[in-house]
């Protein structure tokens, strides 16, 4: 009767109608059948459950600052005191009255420096929750439920409708756990980016790069149990790969020109296939291509079921530029429009706030926030009623936590709306305290509702790395998926309790077991369920196969057009094909796996760490327990600083710079340094206490390395004033020394301190003794006068030799700050001296660059046993060419010089790299530092096919950015450069490349001023068809300021290798990276290019001690990478101790060992 068809149009409205008449009659009576089943069934338990408290009342938190339901249970020590707070205090002043999340502290205010300690802590704390939440369910009904919930949803998944009508299995077989589905994954993301001006070569480039690898086989997934669907996919796309040239990893790739008329009739064939499976994969995932069209689709659904209502986000990418943030403000604001005027059950809609504004950062708080409270509080209506519109703040990262949180009590408190949403992510350490807070502000500002969306979390991979780059000494996230699960439901147990303060609460979740647990926190009594407001959720697309038991489900619905589909699907299809993932193992039919009970205890480890019970991981997530534990036991990388805490700009405004005590020795002539070249010339290297010298240097090197840590923010802020840095350049400057001074500790001791013995015929004994090369004299950049200069003179005096410190003269007291911090480390006195041009001059950022008159009589000494020397080009070669002299003339030691140079760096990006991930790279690789940086991008080569989009974006993103004098202003992305002479020879170049007949194509808001120059970039060959490779002959030398030169080829891979061509033959060869999704490109440009360090995908800066040891050759450079394992090898001399063991009674061992 259900598919038999009407006689007439009448008759199927009439039939229709009659549908929609008893839908939410039957709904509600499969809801009560299913209560009454729950209590039957539990009827026999129910003596032994009868004594459990649930839902206890939670005191009115106007009436006290610590909530009795956050005391923590009698067996279970609490890690940390919970955090108190006045009612009417912000969200701000609540998260200074505690430990920065990064860097939290463990019982009794010790600091975290351990991995174990890390791992012991977040146990304790995870545990925590869990007996809250176990507390506050009732088990039985939670196995009960989650069996029966398990059972349906595995029994709907596998049905044969379901297999062989849906993508649902498809997406299944072809996730991310498998090569296969990694490459199409890979494919899907790039080719819905490619610009339309790529034309026809970079879709066909693409098909045949990544379904063209060797490593895939697509006729594996074929089966005789699977859909028809992936069978047929399997085969089909078995045979186009069979048609495409096989790819060799590491090797080159045919020019399209060489593809015959088979090959090229393939590639056409996929990427209409391709296409239209995008369109499917758009359909399935997104409600609509715009607002219109997704409101009509989603009120055709809550027509059909009336449990059903939605939740719209308009898809996009992070707003780059105030012209984006523009356009999505507009883009809410007319959907608020569309979805208020449709009629909807309690609509809502998502935003986010990172698309408003692109400064949404915590350093840009003073400007980002009152602008974000005003787009956010123009898109609320100013109506109420059972079904109003309310709009959602999306959650982010969680280094924007404290900003979203102050820019929602910024609109409650201006704008009282009647409602308002917030999103919280479970996996986040801070969520509990999150909902804490929330209902603190629900109770202050009664007028407005708040709602809370509960969910787990999108970003874990991401927050997992930033932790590691920021050298936190915790993880802001839950390391575990069933600890985010437990806290999940801690979560949802405070939202049940407290649904008449935060009313309407949502549970985001296609976990069937997760939906049982939280229904057994209300007895398993669905009508309670409802009658709190409580809803759950899930994405659209995802989550079909289970039907909540009848209970009212909310659908979240993103809107967009297939461009806006990709970083959405690609989460999504992340998230969902991890091993972890309950729909993936529901597609497996993982029924042992279904129906896990997260909250049950289990036999605690007692940690020797801090003392309380922990419990381990059943399964490990593969990360370090610490973020600062990435190289395990050898050694911690650099602590950072939490910007983001609200005490820090207090703090850092209170504190002073730092002050050296050490004076150094002020050159006034050959004659004032006669005293030090006379003792340096004292120098002889001792064998035998070579070993005990390497150990103790290398253990004062790591006390140093604590006490640069320990004054981290007075250092930074002394760079500041002496260099001229922004906070953040300053803070990676200390971390980068504090990395240096504890890998070449480490290196010394494994590589140098004792002897090795040698190979060689049996009773001789050879063994290779490493000891001192000499006095060592180290010159030093004014681009990194801490970090630079500290790794020049550690490696050096770790060796055991004795160093004298030559800084450029617009830093000297950096130089001193490191003998001071030495010296209190336990240095032996005269081991190290810093040697300055005089007089010194009371602002040293005003010397002149190249007077030096203290660096050239040092050279000229002939008492140095090697030269250490980061700067130009030109001047390395006059150090080398002095020190030529001294052998020949003065008949001195063949000292050797170990020098980093500068580059023409470059960077590569093809139309099929995603402009927004270009540009972030583009702006950190050339702007960052004001420029002055040895690895700095001077030349993007670039796409025709993008160039227009990515000039735009580009353009955009520069005037987003702060350039100021006042580098003191958090806020401030480029400040000065070093002098104002450097800012006069970086205008004059841009006088020459516009006479030249170069183009300005973006720059910076605002005028130069003095040695504030404002970052540019010029398009060298502007016009179309132009050859790129003469538009190179306007740039020969290295101009040391943000200067970005651009190129523009054709998109042929022929004209791509001619233009790296032009490069190498400039003679520079640093760093260089590309920017590309192409694999043909990516081989092309890795092979090719002539440089020290390259970089695939991300920007071309911030080389990492031991990780990405830096250093180039030709004009950049000579000698062993810095940061590397070889390094220190430079500055010993070795010595062959070679003994004839037989020489007194034979050969004793060999005889021994005789049988």
């Amino acid at each position: 009767r259900v598919f038999a068809r009407p006689e007439s149009a009448s008759q199927r409205t009439h039939t229709r109608m009659e549908t929609m008449r008893r839908l939410p009659r039957y709904r509600t009576v499969v809801r009560r059948e299913f209560t009454t089943w729950i209590r039957d069934t539990l009827a026999p338990t129910a003596p032994a459950r009868s004594g459990r408290a649930l839902h206890a009342k939670v005191a009115d938190p106007s009436k006290s600052n610590v909530e009795p339901n956050e005391r923590p249970a009698p067996d279970v020590p609490s890690p940390r005191t919970w955090r108190l707070r006045r009612p009417d205090s912000g969200w701000r002043e609540y998260e200074a009255k505690s430990a920065s999340f990064r860097h939290p502290v463990g019982p009794g205010g010790v600091p975290i420096t351990t991995g174990a300690a890390a791992a012991a802590l977040e146990a304790a704390e995870n545990e925590r929750l869990r007996v809250r939440a176990a507390a506050r369910r009732d088990s039985a009904v939670a196995e009960k439920l989650g069996e029966e919930f398990s059972t349906r949803t595995m029994r709907s998944f596998h049905s044969p409708l379901r297999k062989h009508l849906t993508l649902d299995p498809l997406i299944s077989e072809y996730s991310v756990d498998s090569p296969e589905g990694v490459a199409l994954m890979q494919l899907a993301e790039a080719l819905i980016r490619t610009p339309k001006e790529a034309g026809r070569y970079m879709p066909a480039r693409l098909i045949r790069d990544m379904l063209g690898a060797g490593n895939l086989d697509f006729l594996s997934h074929f089966g005789g149990d699977k859909s028809l669907l992936i069978n047929a996919s399997s085969v089909a796309l078995s045979t186009v790969r069979g048609i495409l040239p096989k790819h060799v990893p590491g090797g080159d790739f045919f020019d399209e020109s060489t593809r015959g008329l088979a090959g090229k009739g393939s590639d056409a064939v996929l990427e209409v296939g391709v296409t239209r499976a995008l369109g499917l994969m758009a359909r399935k995932f997104t409600m609509g291509a715009n607002i219109e069209a997704a409101a009509r689709r989603a009120m055709r659904a809550e027509t059909y079921n009336p449990q059903r209502s939605h939740s719209f986000d308009m898809l996009g990418e992070g707003a780059r530029t105030y012209e984006d943030s523009a356009r999505y403000l507009a883009s809410y604001a007319h959907a608020a429009e569309a979805i208020q005027a449709a009629g909807f059950r309690s609509p809502q809609m998502s935003v986010k706030l990172s698309s408003l504004s692109p400064r949404f950062d915590e350093l840009s708080r003073r400007e980002c926030v009152p602008d974000l409270s005003s787009k956010l509080g123009s898109l609320f209506p100013i109506a109420d009623g059972p079904n109003a519109f309310t709009v959602f703040v999306d959650a982010e990262e969680q280094n924007r936590l404290e900003l979203t949180l102050s820019v929602v009590e910024n609109v409650i408190r201006e704008r009282a709306p009647p409602r308002i949403g917030v999103v919280v992510q479970a996996y986040g350490r801070r969520a509990m305290e999150t909902l804490e807070y929330l209902r603190e502000l629900a109770v202050r500002y009664p007028e407005t509702k708040i709602s809370v969306r509960l969910v787990k979390g999108a970003y874990w991979d991401a927050e997992i790395k930033q932790a590691q780059l920021l050298g936190a000494d915790s993880y802001p996230v839950w390391t575990e998926k069933r600890q985010t699960d437990v806290s999940y439901l801690a979560c949802a147990s405070f939202l049940l309790e407290n649904s008449d303060t935060l009313p309407m609460p949502a549970f985001a979740t296609h976990n069937a077991r997760t939906v049982a647990d939280i229904l057994s926190m209300v007895d398993g009594d669905m009508d309670e369920f409802t009658r709190r407001g409580c809803e759950f959720q899930r994405l659209h697309g995802m989550g079909e196969s289970f039907d909540y038991c009848g209970l009212p489900v909310r659908v979240y619905s993103p809107v967009g057009a297939p461009n806006d589909l990709l970083a959405y699907l690609v989460r999504r299809l992340l998230e969902n094909g991890a091993n972890s993932s309950f729909l993936k193992r529901l597609a497996q039919g993982r029924d042992d796996l279904m129906n896990v009970d997260v909250l049950c205890e289990r036999e605690p480890e007692v940690s020797t760490v801090i003392g309380t019970p922990v419990v381990v991981a059943e399964e490990s997530s593969g990360v370090p327990a610490m973020p600062r534990n990435i190289y395990g036991d050898t050694r911690l990388s650099a602590r950072g600083i939490d910007f983001e805490h609200p005490n820090f700009p207090a703090a850092f405004a209170a504190q002073k710079a730092y002050g050296p005590a050490f004076k150094p020795l002020v050159c006034t002539g050959e004659d004032s340094l006669a005293e030090l070249t006379a003792r340096l010339g004292t120098f002889r290297p001792n064998t035998a206490k070579a070993s005990d010298t390497i150990r103790s240097r290398a253990a004062v090197l790591r006390k140093a390395a604590d006490i640069v840590e320990r004054d981290s923010v007075a250092m930074s802020k002394m760079i500041m004033e002496e260099a001229g840095k922004t906070l953040v350049d300053a803070v990676n400057e200390v971390r980068e020394l504090v990395d240096f001074f504890r890998f070449y500790a480490n290196q010394a001791e494994t590589h140098l301190a004792d002897p090795k013995r040698l190979r060689t015929v049996t009773g001789e004994s050879c063994l290779l003794q490493a000891q001192p090369r000499g006095p060592w004299l180290c010159v030093g950049p004014f681009n990194f006068p801490f970090a630079i200069v500290g790794g020049l003179a550690s490696s050096a005096f770790v060796a055991g030799n004795p160093v004298v410190i030559k800084p450029h003269p617009s830093t000297p007291r950096c130089a001193a700050a490191l003998v001071d911090v030495l010296l209190e480390a336990g240095a032996p006195e005269g081991s190290l001296e810093v040697v300055v041009d005089g007089p010194l001059p009371e602002k040293s950022r005003g010397a002149r660059e190249g007077q030096s008159d203290a660096g050239a009589a040092l050279v000229s000494s002939g008492e140095f046993a090697g030269v250490s020397f980061v700067g130009s080009t030109r001047t390395a070669a006059k150090i080398n060419h002095a020190l030529a002299l001294n052998s020949v003339e003065k008949r001195a030691p063949l000292a050797r010089l170990v020098a980093e140079t500068g580059g023409l760096n470059v960077l590569v990006a093809d139309s099929s790299a995603l402009p927004e991930q270009v540009c972030d790279a583009v702006l950190a690789s050339f702007a960052q530092s004001a420029g002055q940086r040895c690895s700095s991008a001077r030349i993007l080569v670039v796409d025709n096919g993008c160039k227009n989009e990515l000039t735009r974006i580009i353009q955009g993103g520069l005037s987003a950015m702060r350039v100021s004098k006042n580098n003191f202003d958090l806020s401030t992305d480029v400040g000065p450069l070093i002098s104002e002479i450097a800012a006069d020879k970086a205008r004059a170049h841009c006088d020459a490349l516009e006479s030249g007949g170069a183009k300005m194509l973006a720059r910076t808001i605002g005028e130069d001023d003095g040695a504030l120059f404002h970052p540019r970039v010029y398009d060298l060959n502007p016009q179309p068809g132009s050859d790129p490779v003469a538009g190179l002959n306007l740039l020969e030398d290295e101009v040391f300021a943000p200067v970005l030169h651009v190129v523009t080829y054709d998109g042929s891979q022929a004209e791509l290798e001619r233009v790296i061509e032009a490069v190498n033959r400039k003679g520079y060869a640093l760093t260089g990276g590309v920017m590309t999704r192409c694999e043909s490109t990516k081989t092309l440009v890795t092979n090719k290019l002539d440089c020290g360090n390259f970089y695939i995908n991300r920007d071309v800066v911030g080389a990492v001690v031991e990780s990405q040891p830096f250093g180039g050759h030709g004009l950049s450079g000579n000698g062993v990478k810095a940061g590397s394992e070889g390094y220190l090898e430079q500055f010993v001399a070795h010595k062959v101790i070679c003994e004839d063991t037989t020489a007194a009674g034979g050969n004793v061992e060999l005889m021994r060992t005789t049988t």
